[in-house]
């Protein structure tokens, strides 16, 4: 298959397909997004975000945490403005088993944040989001 831009059949809303970033790549019937290690501390920063198009995506998004730690990290994920998941890790065992399942509706605006409840402290955390797309 061709790398094409736009839609379900390329890649969308994002520079680099195969690295890390705020956006999500689409390639056939498969969704996926790397947000990479962030530095996120009391105050809520964006690990991704992103448009859907005509497509719905079946995702899990699987919470990361880079350093050794046991700062609460708290993530929230919201659709058009509306939080509809959260998910707390208090080290970096915890991210093993700690998945958000998600359905994302089409033409929907995701953003997926990440915040250090337990301190100022930076820490180093991220989101990987893989998912089945339907067109």
């Amino acid at each position: 298959m061709a790398l094409t831009g736009g839609g379900a059949g390329g890649f969308a809303n994002t520079v680099n397909p195969s690295g890390t970033g705020s956006g999500i790549n689409y390639v056939g019937n498969h969704a996926y997004a790397y947000s990479g290690n962030v530095s996120v501390d009391d105050a809520i920063k964006t690990l991704l975000q992103f448009n859907t198009q005509n497509n719905y995506v079946m995702a899990n998004i699987q919470m990361e945490y880079f350093d050794a730690s046991s700062d609460n990290i708290k993530f929230v994920v919201k659709i058009n403005d509306e939080e509809v998941c959260v998910g707390i890790i208090t080290s970096r065992t915890d991210n093993w088993y700690n998945d958000l399942q998600v359905l994302i509706p089409p033409y929907s605006d995701v953003v997926v944040t990440g915040l250090n409840n337990s301190s100022s402290s930076a820490r180093g955390v991220g989101v990987t989001l893989t998912g089945r797309n339907y067109a």
